[in-house]
């Protein structure tokens, strides 16, 4: 029996980046969308940058998503070749708790990974599992769910 990695301090990093970040024009759960997805869009750009792999498809672009999602503690599991599901939560219980603010949290994360990477035709969609994580990455023809959350794209919107 294996214990389920959790990322606590991930979520505790990002809540505080956005409490000492909020605007005037924001609420508290805005101001955490979008430091979830800043930050983990420097993330992507970053592993970008480090390993130069040129234009991203769905397949190619997952497969440079699994590392960082395995590092994080997702467990993912490809179901098809352009889609990855996550077996576990690494906010869990706190998703639980919160699950609106923490599952927008962890969809604006897993977006902004994706747009750093320049990732084409995959997207992080609300896909909420009992037992696993609340988001699911794929391609939009085969997926459904909820698209990025409010307050999620505000940065990108005014530019990076």
């Amino acid at each position: 029996m294996s214990i389920p990695d959790r990322r606590h301090e991930l979520l505790a990093d990002l809540l505080l980046d956005a409490v000492l970040t909020e605007r005037a024009d924001e609420n508290a759960a805005e101001a955490a969308l979008r430091t979830a997805r800043r930050r983990s869009r420097q993330a992507g750009e970053a592993a970008r940058n480090e390993s130069r792999p040129g234009r991203l498809g769905p397949e190619r672009g997952l497969t440079a998503c699994e590392r960082l999602l395995d590092q994080y503690g997702y467990e993912p599991v490809r179901e098809t070749p352009a889609r990855l599901r996550l077996r576990n939560c690494p906010f869990h219980p706190l998703a639980a708790r919160a699950p609106d603010l923490v599952c927008g949290m962890n969809q604006a994360f897993l977006s902004g990974y994706l747009d750093g990477l320049e990732v084409n035709g995959v997207r992080a969609v609300s896909a909420p599992e009992p037992g696993e994580c609340c988001v699911r990455l794929g391609s939009g023809d085969s997926e459904s769910g909820d698209e990025t959350p409010r307050g999620a794209d505000d940065e990108t919107s005014q530019g990076r």
